[in-house]
This record gives C-alpha cells, sequence and structure tokens, in this order.
C-alpha cells in the first residue's frame, strides 16, 4: 500500500469530509469530482446536441457524408472538435464512476 503525505490543511478539510475512514472521505471526494465532471460534460453534449438537433454519433456520420453546412468554418470544427471530446470524456467518466460505485459496494 501506498502511504501519501498530505498538508496539514488538507487534513484540516478532509476532517470536515463525507465518510467514517479516511479512505471513505477520499472516495467520497472523488465520486462526487467524477460526478461534477461528469455533470459538466452532461450540461455542454446537450448543448450541442440542441445546437445541431441531433447526438454526435449522428453528427459525425453526418460530417464523413458533407451533410454539414459549412463544416470547415472555425466555428463548427471547433464544435466538432469540443464536442468529440466531451463525449470521450463523458464515457470515460461514466467508467470510472460505475467502478468506483462498483468498489464501493463491494467494501
Amino acid at each position: 500500500m501506498e502511504t501519501l503525505k498530505l498538508p496539514d490543511s488538507v487534513k484540516e478539510i478532509l476532517e470536515l469530509a463525507q465518510g467514517a475512514s479516511l479512505e471513505d472521505k477520499v472516495s467520497n471526494l472523488v465520486l462526487s469530482d467524477i460526478e461534477k465532471r461528469l455533470g459538466f460534460c452532461v450540461e455542454r453534449i446537450l448543448d450541442f446536441e440542441k445546437k445541431y438537433g441531433m447526438n454526435f454519433k449522428e453528427f459525425e456520420e453526418a460530417w464523413q457524408r458533407d451533410e454539414i453546412p459549412g463544416k470547415y468554418s472555425h466555428e463548427i470544427e471547433h464544435d466538432y472538435m469540443e464536442w468529440e471530446s466531451l463525449d470521450d470524456e463523458h464515457d470515460l467518466l461514466l467508467s470510472q464512476l460505475k467502478k468506483i460505485k462498483e468498489d464501493i459496494r463491494h467494501k
């Protein structure tokens, strides 16, 4: 097992965190962070879905079929790259969230 050295200020904050043990407190903080980041991803993804009227997979397929008007404009290319990144991050965070929740349940 790895030992983690923390500044006193962080230790004081951990005392306020939810959980019975230090392990529980850190797990809960990590879980909370992932949920917050996942929420941000979902909000941004929904913004793109509203803007383009489709999900990313549909947008990507339409892009490849040259069905996106002005697809090489700065705005649309930027949206594509950000949306793709958010879609990947969403999947990664969701996977991490499931894994952590499963680990917590099996404790």
